[in-house]
């Protein structure tokens, strides 16, 4: 510990305990001393065994980390990275969340030292071990976790001389790294909240929502409460408080349990194993009355138990903030007993009964009171004399035991879309609150250049020609809706399926308006092919047809702007791209374009391929000529309240005509059903701003 910390906690004598959460140091700390940056730095160089701790935080590429740098930490030390020793850490490279020893999250791949930097992979737990695993792994993929902390021991060190107190860790041995959380900012914890993170879990990763006693904290939180009864010098814990504190725990407890029983032989069961499973089980019993009398106590004294969280809700027309009960915001509900603990529990009733002699219903009330009919009817259907074994395809006799899985979520095999390479190759405009853009462009005739002139002759006056073409705001849009219910138990959750299912079927219905060839409309664009005669395929197929479809269409591109072509390129489907470079040229064997286009080239024009675009069919325009307006943000809005018409082709009004009116069927109410919708409004609208800049060939015969 350095001079200027060192000397502040003696005289504060301010030390975290052993068995002491970050939040709870926090607040000690910071009601003794008044100074939360000094605690902060005490906290990060605790001493246990000699074990420091480095937080690094910055944009996640992937899962790959950079877990620590040469930049200086809040002490201003400096870790050298090619200081590191890692070979023990690579024996066992287990990742952890808030340097908690109980809470691993997964292990580290290709831990090494690159580019000053010490970087690793991270490879989590799958999905599906377990409801606190998959929602750190949202949290992950929502961009909120992305910061590491290093615990390691220092093996040499020296002086940094530019500061008063900092040092170099010349040598250092990595022991542990851990994942851990970033300040918790608003936007972070509204972004939790509405993936359904549970309470336990944002309380976890944002310390109590970031804020404990009017302090805003601004270090990494890691640790859960141990502590039931207060957060804080003189600040009494609510009862919401208290109840996911109380829930942790139990559930810490019986995943402590659970992988104690996975890991005995019953062949070989020995006096320690039974009374850890004992102990385990006595402290998950008193866990689960403690518990039951917090609820009880909370439920009869009347109290909200509201825990500072706020909703925003819509009355008469204006959004207001309200705080909703207690029991809406605490998801926490009596934990459903899975197949597999329904039998690890039977184990633990037959060990103890084995053990102290008690019957069996006695050791089951005694243990397991609140599912003793459960294990009981387990049993009873193991005592049945003459009967069949158990199976799994025997139903009323354990095939309801029989534990399911759903396998990931195969992503469709979608095609690339030609939109986003096209309008990045041209100009992107934004209507913003404009109600129209007008694009301006030169026509070729009637021509104004200078010509030859004798001397006291009169010089021509030529007069040019301007076109516009003028753009409105155009977009797409669809609706999905889908109950309450498959919201709230669906994995992974059906709101993020649907939404990337909707962007990439959106994607393939833009592309295929944008390649057609109809006029524009009030409501769509013009194709990019409208008016456009498609040029004659060459015949005879090979090297012969493939070069004369070249020389053709990029003939015609230049023919039509005089050689000003400034951003040209192919648009085929990926199987004519294959085709093109596998043509070999006649008589040598070689393969002349293969090279070129594996480069993303064709005859030095650049190629966007897309299974939307038909085999067959070949493309080329200009595409600094493609002027696109909108189409890169996608806006999705959800809603509860609406009432819609259930219709996927041809959608009416709710009511349409003069009164009484004729009423659209079939009508759902999402309130009344309690169901969700979920709507996309694209705004896009393209045009092509010069004539000419567009060909087409269809048929080719390569």
């Amino acid at each position: 510990m350095h001079a200027r910390t060192k000397k502040l906690v003696q005289r504060q004598d301010i030390e975290p305990d052993d068995d002491e959460s970050y939040s709870d140091f926090m607040d000690r700390c910071t009601d003794e001393i008044g100074d939360e940056d000094v605690c902060q730095i005490i906290w990060d160089n605790r001493a246990a065994d000699g074990l420091r701790f480095k937080t690094h935080a910055e944009k996640v590429n992937g899962l790959e980390f950079v877990l620590s740098d040469e930049t200086p930490d809040r002490m201003d030390d400096i870790i050298m990275s090619d200081g590191w020793d890692l070979k023990n850490f690579k024996k066992n490279p287990i990742a952890l969340f808030g340097h908690q020893s109980s809470f691993p999250i997964g292990k580290w791949k290709n831990v090494r030292v690159v580019d000053k930097q010490l970087r690793g992979v991270l490879e989590m737990a799958p999905e599906g071990t377990s409801q606190r695993i998959d929602e750190i792994r949202r949290l992950i993929d929502a961009d909120i976790l992305r910061a590491v902390s290093v615990g390691f021991k220092p093996i040499e060190t020296k002086p940094r001389e530019e500061t008063d107190w900092g040092v170099f860790f010349t040598k250092a041995e990595l022991v542990e790294t851990s994942l851990v959380s970033v300040p918790a900012n608003p936007n972070a914890l509204a972004v939790a909240k509405s993936l359904k993170i549970s309470s336990a879990t944002i309380d976890l990763v944002f310390a109590g929502k970031g804020t404990k006693g009017g302090i805003e904290r601004r270090g990494f939180a890691g640790g859960q409460a141990s502590k039931p009864s207060h957060v804080g010098k003189g600040t009494t814990m609510s009862f919401a408080q208290r109840i996911t504190a109380a829930e942790q725990r139990l559930t810490a407890l019986r995943d402590q349990l659970k992988e104690h029983y996975e890991k005995i032989d019953d062949s070989n069961v020995t006096d320690e194993q039974v009374e850890t499973g004992a102990t385990l089980t006595q402290k998950i019993g008193l866990e689960e009355r403690g518990l039951a009398a917090l609820r009880d106590a909370e439920k009869h004294l009347g109290i909200t138990s509201d825990d500072g969280s706020t909703a925003v809700v819509v009355r008469g027309g204006q959004q207001q903030q309200v705080r909703p009960h207690a029991e809406a915001l605490r998801p926490f509900t009596k934990r459903k007993i899975e197949p597999r603990e329904v039998l690890v529990r039977m184990g633990v009733v037959q060990m103890l009964s084995h053990v102290t002699k008690k019957p069996l219903d006695v050791v089951m009330r005694e243990t397991y009171p609140e599912d003793e009919q459960i294990i009981r009817g387990v049993f009873d259907w193991m005592a049945k004399a003459a009967t069949a074994p158990a199976m799994t395809t025997v139903t009323g006799w354990a095939a309801e035991l029989v534990q399911q899985i759903n396998a990931g979520f195969m992503e469709t095999l979608m095609p690339k879309s030609v939109y986003p390479r096209l309008s990045n190759g041209g100009l992107s405009l934004s209507f913003g609150t404009n109600g129209r853009i007008i694009i301006p462009t030169r026509s070729t005739t009637p021509s104004i250049a200078g010509s030859f002139v004798g001397e006291g002759l009169p010089i021509p006056v030529r007069q040019g020609a301007f076109t516009s073409q003028t753009l409105t705001p155009k977009k797409m849009a669809v609706i999905t809706t889908w109950t309450r219910e498959i919201n709230e138990h669906s994995v992974p959750a059906i709101e993020g399926l649907l939404r990337n299912a909707i962007q990439e079927d959106t994607a393939i219905s833009l592309d295929s308006v944008l390649i057609d060839s109809n006029p524009a409309t009030l409501v769509r664009p013009a194709g990019i092919l409208n008016g456009i005669t498609p040029l004659t395929p060459t015949a005879g197929g090979g090297f012969n047809a493939l070069v004369g479809d070249i020389k053709q269409l990029s003939g015609a591109l230049l023919t039509a702007t005089k050689g000003n072509v400034r951003n040209p390129v192919w648009l085929m489907n990926p199987q004519q791209v294959n085709s093109a470079g596998l043509v070999a040229a006649p008589g040598a064997g070689t393969f002349p374009f293969r090279d070129e286009i594996s480069n993303g080239k064709l005859s030095g024009w650049g190629i966007i391929d897309s299974g939307t675009i038909p085999m067959g069919t070949v493309i080329t325009l200009d595409a600094a000529d493609f002027v696109s307006v909108g189409g890169d943000a996608p806006r999705f809005e959800l809603s509860d309240q609406a009432t819609l018409h259930m219709e996927d082709t041809t959608p009416a009004d709710i009511v349409s005509g003069p009164g009484p009116g004729t009423p659209a069927f079939p009508v759902k109410s999402m309130w009344q059903t309690d169901s969700i919708a979920l709507r996309l409004i694209l705004p896009i609208n393209w045009t092509v701003r010069r004539a000419g800049v567009v060909a087409v060939v269809n048929g080719v015969t390569w």
